[in-house]
């Protein structure tokens, strides 16, 4: 390999992580990794930036919301914790977590674009949901994204890729 070809390649690597392909084409490959972090976040009861979700259930009240009373919405946080989840994990018991007989978590999708990926309702249901409590509060944590790229083999995928830039 001559010196201008070795340049070509890390000038096309360069501009692959500038641009994000390579990163994006790699990530693409996991939407179901990335699915199944988000339910396990959500069953937590935390948004993308690791607060609890809002509304709280004792904040959800009528005219625009969803529970009557303070009281009534203490009384479905307090069935909420007799249901079997797919996932145990802890949550504040006054945080949503979207979760009722799994139809919402069900009908999540992930949305790869030039910009990044998101989190999508891929129903008028889901879309409802994704709505009322922002779209701003759907996607992965940090320590999720790191799981991705370390314990699903993303990582390893993405160094494979930059190598075959590198090397051919």
């Amino acid at each position: 390999m001559t010196l201008q070809e070795l340049y070509s390649r890390v000038v096309a690597v360069r501009d692959g992580l500038a641009s994000g392909s390579l990163i994006r084409d790699t990530i693409t490959g996991h939407g179901e990794d990335i699915i199944e972090r988000q339910r396990i976040q959500l069953l937590r009861g935390l948004a993308s930036d690791g607060q609890d979700l809002r509304p709280y259930y004792s904040e959800d009240l009528k005219p625009a919301g969803r529970f009557y009373s303070v009281e009534s919405a203490g009384r479905y946080a307090a069935m909420k914790q007799d249901i079997a989840y797919p996932y145990q994990v802890e949550r504040n018991p006054d945080a949503p977590n979207l979760y009722f007989n799994g139809r919402f978590h069900d009908e999540l999708g992930v949305a790869f674009d030039g910009e990044g990926v998101t989190i999508v309702g891929e129903t008028g249901y889901a879309r409802g949901i994704v709505a009322k409590y922002g779209a701003e509060n759907f996607g992965l944590m940090p320590e999720y994204w790191a799981e991705i790229w370390r314990e699903t083999g993303a990582l390893d995928e993405l160094l494979e890729a930059l190598k075959t830039e590198l090397y051919g």
